[in-house]
């Protein structure tokens, strides 16, 4: 069932249109408060949005950009009581898709609806044949076999997980102790077992290797319901915060790894707001520290940069952690070792495992392990409108150009100085 996003502040046009909606089979979510709205919008899947333009509080072009920062693509719909067609032009130009007068005329509302749907859909068809042809093309020009390293992605990371359970579970003794177990049992007396002591140990020392396993397994597929503590942060303060906890980390937990830590801040920061959760913040940035030390050659700076940036979909804090390449274990096609990301892993193996080698070198500061690291990061900041991403780059500041790993966090700024 497609699902439709209602957001007016008058509750009559509310009832009015989920009653019509439901009768054409739509669920939909109403608020008459757009920032509430937007909350459910960041945490749920919408086929549709129909807003308000002129609601207290949040405006509807406000409320408009606030959406598209999440999602570019999520037909929107604004409702209106004025019907000059300029500020018409004005919504589309905005990002709107259509525009409907008020007062509601059902018929007219489930058409456009449906209308923005469909037409929705059908250019995301059409992109996917796009993206299908470009990769017979590049397929053609032999550039990289993407089809073939797409089809294997799933394989790839299956595997490699496979491989570290395994691994862990049979450095714990792996389940010979159930055989030894079995063997060394008696007929119980007196309702108890004799059992030797070095075998009790072997069983514990693998139970709880398990038990770790099996516990971390599920918080992976448990992190969509984690509980987020989200408040109200200004920028300049938590910019502040962020520069000050990562010193600390690298002067503190991980000074032992003797990395020379530079910052970098613009001279000024204008002012805004952003709604996140700060302890999980700090727990990705240590993360993403942690993994930068890990794949850096020792000695090699690493670099904490950032900055706000706008545009016309609104303004955004963008947080970058630098730190030198190291080779890796893997190999490219050539037979040389893999320095910073392999164009061709950058958008598979890596997007879910921090390092392509098969058994990575975990570091005791690492809190998600297993090579899960950045995976579980994109997860969390998902949830709070953020973004992660990583690339490769040259670093020019040197005696010599050095190639590095840029990872950029990227969180919406959601009220600008005036709003």
């Amino acid at each position: 069932m497609r699902k439709v996003l209602v957001v007016d502040d008058e509750r009559t046009t509310l009832t009015v249109i989920q009653q019509a909606l439901k009768q054409h089979e739509y669920e939909t979510e109403a608020f008459a408060d757009p920032r509430e709205a937007l909350a459910a919008f960041r945490t749920q899947r919408f086929d549709l949005v129909l807003s308000d333009y002129y609601m207290p509080g949040m405006g509807g072009a406000e409320f408009l950009a606030a959406v598209r920062q999440h999602d570019e693509d999520c037909p929107f719909i604004f409702l209106t009581g004025n019907a000059d067609l300029q500020i018409a032009i004005e919504l589309v130009k905005s990002g709107a898709d259509d525009y409907i007068v008020k007062p509601i005329v059902v018929e007219e509302l489930v058409f456009r609806v449906n209308r923005c749907i469909e037409d929705s859909e059908r250019r995301r068809a059409l992109e996917r044949i796009r993206q299908e042809h470009e990769l017979i093309e590049l397929e053609h020009q032999k550039l990289v076999n993407w089809r073939q390293l797409y089809a294997s992605k799933d394989i790839r990371q299956t595997e490699q997980m496979i491989r570290q359970l395994s691994q862990a579970v049979n450095q714990a003794g792996g389940y010979l102790w159930v055989d030894l177990l079995e063997a060394e049992l008696a007929e119980p007396q007196d309702g108890a077992y004799r059992l030797s002591v070095d075998l009790a140990d072997m069983v514990l020392k693998a139970a709880r290797s398990q038990k770790e396993i099996m516990e971390y397994i599920t918080f992976i597929g448990d992190i969509d319901n984690i509980e987020l503590e989200m408040h109200t942060h200004e920028v300049p303060a938590l910019m502040q915060e962020i520069v000050a906890f990562c010193r600390e980390d690298i002067e503190g937990r991980l000074a032992a790894y003797q990395r020379p830590f530079s910052v970098g801040v613009p001279r000024q920061v204008p002012h805004g707001v952003l709604k996140i959760d700060k302890v999980y913040l700090k727990r990705i940035l240590h993360e993403l520290l942690v993994n930068a030390i890990k794949y850096s050659p020792e000695g090699s700076r690493l670099t904490l940069s950032l900055d706000v940036r706008s545009d016309s979909r609104g303004s955004r804090l963008e947080i970058t952690i630098q730190n030198r390449s190291r080779a890796a274990v893997a190999r490219d096609a050539d037979g040389q070792p893999v320095t910073g990301i392999p164009y061709d892993y950058s958008e598979t193996v890596f997007d879910l495992f921090y390092t392509i080698d098969q058994f990575p070198t975990e570091l005791p500061e690492e809190e998600w392990r297993t090579g899960t690291g950045l995976y579980v990061c994109r997860k969390l900041l998902k949830r709070q409108g953020g973004w992660i991403r990583s690339g490769n780059g040259t670093d020019h500041t040197g005696d010599a150009p050095a190639p590095v790993v840029r990872t950029t966090i990227t969180l919406p700024i959601i009220q600008d100085s005036g709003s």
